[in-house]
C-alpha cells in the first residue's frame, strides 16, 4: 500500500483536469503560495510604473514651463507628494517580499502573506491609488503645454471631468486591488485548511472564477458609471444651450 501510495504521489501531471496533476497537496500549496505572491507583485509593479510615467510627466512639465511660477508650483508640489507615496511604497514592497520568501514552507508563506494582506495591504492600496492623481494632473499640464504651447483656462465643463476622471481612476484602482486581493486572502485560508487534493483544487478553480468574474463586472460597472456621467454632462448642456 505504501508503494502505491508513493507511485501515485510521483505520477506524472495531466494538464486540463480538475483535481488531476496534483502530485501532493504541499505541491499543490506551494505551487499556489507562488502563485499568489506574483500576482501580489504585479500590484506592486503595476504602481511602480505609474509612478515612473509621474515622474516623467512632472519633469517635463518642469523643464517646460520653468518660466510659469505656477506650473512650476504646482510640479514641485506633485514631486513631493511623489517622493512620499514612492518611499512608502517601497517600504510596503519590502515587507511584501519578507513575507513571501520562497526558502520557507508553504504553510509559513500563507501564514505571513496572510498578515501582510490583511493589515499592511489595505495602506498599499490607498498609496497606489493616489498614483491616479499625481499622474492624471501633470499629464493633462504636459498635454496643454505641448499642444497649445501655453496652459489655456479650464472651462468648468473641463474641470468636472477632469476631477471625475482623477476621482473615479483613484476609487477604481482601490476597489479593483481590495476586490483582488481578497480573493487571494480566501485562496490562502483554504490552503491552510486540511482539504484533501481534489477538494482543493475544486475550491482553489471555484475562488479563481468568482474571481475573473469579479473583475470583468467592476471594470463594466466602472465604464458605465464613465458613460453615463458622459451623457449627463451632455444632457446638461444641450438643456443650457
Amino acid at each position: 500500500m505504501n508503494d502505491l501510495r508513493k507511485g501515485w504521489d510521483n505520477i506524472d501531471e495531466f494538464a486540463g483536469i480538475p483535481g488531476i496533476g496534483i502530485t501532493s497537496v504541499e505541491k499543490f500549496k506551494k505551487g499556489r503560495s507562488i502563485s499568489i505572491a506574483g500576482k501580489v507583485r504585479g500590484i506592486f509593479v503595476r504602481d511602480f510604473i505609474i509612478k515612473s510615467l509621474a515622474f516623467l510627466f512632472i519633469s517635463l512639465n518642469l523643464i517646460l514651463n520653468r518660466t510659469d511660477p505656477d506650473i512650476r508650483l504646482i510640479n514641485a508640489i506633485l514631486g513631493v507628494l511623489w517622493i512620499i507615496f514612492t518611499l512608502l511604497g517601497i517600504k510596503f514592497y519590502r515587507e511584501f517580499k519578507k513575507s513571501a520568501d520562497p526558502a520557507r514552507s508553504s504553510r509559513e508563506n500563507f501564514s505571513s502573506l496572510l498578515t501582510f494582506l490583511t493589515r499592511r495591504f489595505p495602506y498599499q492600496a490607498m498609496i497606489a491609488a493616489t498614483s491616479y492623481i499625481i499622474t492624471c494632473l501633470p499629464m493633462i499640464l504636459l498635454y496643454f503645454t505641448v499642444a497649445y504651447g501655453h496652459l489655456q483656462p479650464v472651462s468648468q465643463q473641463t474641470y468636472i471631468i477632469y476631477s471625475f476622471l482623477g476621482i473615479l481612476g483613484t476609487a477604481s484602482g482601490y476597489v479593483l486591488d481590495m476586490r483582488a486581493v481578497r480573493h487571494h486572502i480566501q485562496h490562502i485560508r483554504i490552503c491552510l485548511s486540511d482539504l484533501n487534493d481534489n477538494a482543493l483544487a475544486m475550491a482553489s478553480q471555484n475562488i479563481e472564477l468568482k474571481r475573473k468574474m469579479d473583475h470583468i463586472i467592476t471594470i463594466l460597472i466602472q465604464v458605465a458609471i464613465f458613460l453615463a456621467f458622459v451623457g449627463i454632462l451632455a444632457l446638461i448642456k444641450s438643456v443650457l444651450t
